[in-house]
């Protein structure tokens, strides 16, 4: 894993102290669109955004997992 800085979702927490599916991939989204690497959501490895055309991100992808969201 590279010396980036991994940004951890932050989002409030849904019962038993662990955030819904929905505040999951919200929080992974907005680091992405903020072009920020992210916790991938699968297996915890390092989450980069994709770009298509424009300089907005149209998605992420794993490093580790090579799980994609977009």
């Amino acid at each position: 894993m590279s010396t980036l800085a991994l940004t951890a979702p932050s989002v409030s927490h849904g019962l038993g102290g662990e955030p819904t599916l929905d505040e999951l991939l919200t929080g992974v989204w907005e680091g992405l669109v903020a072009h920020r690497a992210v916790r991938c959501p699968a297996c915890g490895g390092e989450m980069q955004p994709i770009y298509g055309v424009h300089a907005r991100p149209v998605g992420g992808r794993c490093t580790r997992c090579e799980t994609e969201v977009s």
